[in-house]
């Protein structure tokens, strides 16, 4: 029974992650059609620990669970650009220091525990500017709708259990740096397109600048990962 609760909570953080994603890459080209299609059905309860981490993997690596999963409106088309972009930002930030902090912040490879600092503290200090932003600029606006409103709360990180809780439960062959590596890409390419659309969109200049720097520094970053997926791992 604990098994098959950790194995939830690590479908959760998949499923959250690549909800973010596809919500990201909809603010990025717009409502392409409402309702995810198709995998849900593949992640039924039951599954062992082996079988789920394989499985996963092999969708991640095939695309399945990338930024073309699914898309949605993640926003309120009639609310100003920025606004959303703060908001849809923030949130996907937000998801990529719960991944990381669960499952790369305490790997046995030092490459893996700078990496996670690196994007931990960078995205941190990336959701204090935006949030300042969205006070500063939209002080009485409403959290815009979409995934990730009221999902990234202390009450989600407090219930995560950590990588070596995770690890003892489901087995120390489940491989959470290949995991994460294989999550992590697809949501740094999520982040790339969405701030790629606000460096022609945003109405700040502020908004534009940061946009350049997640694109410069996450672009580094997958580039970064694509090699420990190939050195460690032999994708290609």
């Amino acid at each position: 029974m604990r098994t098959r609760v950790v194995v939830g909570l690590v479908v959760a953080l998949v499923v959250v992650a690549v909800a973010l994603t596809a919500t990201g890459i909809a603010l990025a080209q717009g409502p392409i059609g409402n309702g995810w299609r198709g995998q849900g059905g593949m992640m039924g309860q039951g599954m062992g620990s082996g079988m789920m981490g394989g499985l996963m993997g092999g969708m991640m690596e095939r695309g399945m669970m990338g930024p073309d999963m699914g898309r949605r409106p993640p926003t309120d088309p009639n609310q100003p650009y920025d606004l959303r972009f703060l908001d849809e930002m923030i949130a996907h930030h937000q998801m990529g220091v719960i991944m990381t902090q669960h499952m790369a912040e305490d790997s046995a490879r030092p490459e893996m525990r700078d990496l996670a600092q690196r994007i931990i503290t960078a995205q941190q200090r990336e959701i204090a500017q935006m949030q300042q932003w969205r006070q500063q600029w939209y002080p009485n606006a409403p959290r815009t709708p979409g995934m990730g409103s009221g999902m990234m709360g202390p009450g989600m990180m407090g219930g995560m259990m950590d990588r070596e809780t995770m690890g003892q439960m489901m087995g120390r062959s489940f491989d959470f740096d290949r995991m994460f590596l294989l999550m992590m890409i697809p949501h740094h390419e999520g982040a790339i397109e969405m701030a790629q659309t606000a460096l022609q969109q945003a109405e700040h200049a502020e908004i534009k600048t940061l946009a350049q720097a997640i694109i410069t520094t996450q672009q580094a970053e997958i580039t970064e990962m694509r090699g420990y997926l190939r050195a460690w791992y032999g994708v290609p």
